[in-house]
């Protein structure tokens, strides 16, 4: 059995035989007797401190002093388009292309992109158009001096029997090892879901997904400063969905039990200038020129099904979004791909010629 998988049935099984905790377990719709709650098997787990070494990439490779997993590219204004490259023992390999942009907070504040080191790399070239000098972070989640946490395990958010919702299993944010020191004050609020936005990480996953997901979170939280991580829900290629922007209560995603018609979500960071009641959904993984698993897509089904029946979306609509901080306004999918905001390939060209598939299945009954 390789490493991989033996990681993956550890962790599905963390907290197994530990007590189910009810976080929520308050009335939702209407008085109707029906109840939503998130169940957390409650334990406890260690988890490395990620690192950081911020590096100027001036035109040569640069090589960090300590060990590092992923690379951040930050360019100046949060936006543009240019190569990397690793560096390793047998020499250079291959460039990559990057793209930075279409991510951030609906004040504008765009974000860096971020690079999965490949096995045995010692450092990295970046190559930004119009730019001599470009910031990097070399980011290291595996070998920091390990920390303890309470509460790790998975959570369940509990439907409560509203119609086409599903029981949603997921991976809570202390279960990936989020370090809840790093994150801000996130000042956006909530407001009531209109659509739903689907992205791909735009880069390979890790053996242990747990490692990508803090990766993601400290280019969001520390190097972009968008207080916290910019998805809702994140799902890997094996359909575990992990818990993304923390909300201050319970659930995730939400910022009170969720009521159809009038659910409200707390706002994230990952469509600019269009998050304020959009939820943010991301695959873990790059889909330009591949299709994510099957397993991904039906936990992406799953899980988009039972949040537009708890806010009350027809998934299989089009609607007028309008931003009720900036005013913004665009006719789009309820279940939107990043690309239909614009400024953007995401969630990947293989991907989004089959999205179509994806709208298909949600339109169907549940059965």
């Amino acid at each position: 059995m390789d490493g991989a998988m033996v990681r993956r049935r550890r962790l599905v099984a963390a907290g197994a035989g530990a007590a189910a905790l009810v976080l929520g377990d308050r009335l939702l719709g209407g008085g109707r007797g029906t109840a939503a709650a998130a169940r957390v098997l409650a334990g406890e787990s260690d988890f490395p401190r990620t690192g950081v070494e911020r590096l100027a990439a001036a035109g040569a490779p640069v090589t960090p002093h300590g060990a590092f997993d992923h690379v951040a590219v930050l360019p100046a204004g949060g936006t543009g388009e240019g190569r990397v490259r690793f560096t390793g023992p047998d020499g250079p390999g291959p460039w990559r292309p990057v793209r930075v942009g279409g991510h951030g907070t609906d004040g504008g504040q765009e974000g860096g992109a971020l690079l999965q080191a490949p096995p045995g790399a010692t450092g990295y070239e970046v190559e930004m158009e119009g730019q001599d000098a470009v910031e990097t972070a070399a980011i290291d989640t595996r070998s920091g001096r390990r920390r303890r946490m309470s509460g790790a395990g998975h959570g369940l958010l509990e439907t409560g029997g509203v119609s086409g919702a599903l029981p949603l299993p997921y991976v809570t944010r202390a279960g990936w090892g989020a370090d809840e020191g790093l994150r801000g004050d996130v000042d956006g609020g909530s407001h009531p879901v209109q659509v739903v936005t689907v992205h791909h990480a735009a880069m390979p996953v890790a053996a242990d997904p747990r490692e990508t997901m803090r990766a993601i979170y400290w280019l969001h939280t520390v190097e972009n400063g968008w207080a916290d991580i910019g998805y809702h829900l994140l799902i890997d290629p094996e359909g575990t969905v992990y818990e993304g922007r923390a909300t201050g209560g319970p659930l995730p995603v939400f910022s009170d039990v969720p009521v159809p018609g009038s659910a409200r979500c707390v706002t994230g960071a990952h469509a600019v200038g269009h998050n304020a009641g959009n939820i943010g959904i991301c695959l873990l993984g790059d889909y330009t020129s591949a299709m994510p698993s099957r397993a991904a897509r039906d936990a992406l089904v799953r899980t988009v099904r039972t949040l537009c029946a708890l806010s009350g979306v027809d998934p299989s609509s089009r609607v007028r979004y309008a931003n009720p901080v900036s005013g913004a306004s665009r006719e789009v999918h309820a279940v939107a791909m990043h690309r239909d905001w614009g400024g953007t390939a995401c969630p990947g060209d293989a991907f989004a010629a089959r999205f179509w598939e994806v709208r298909d299945r949600l339109s169907a009954p549940v059965g």
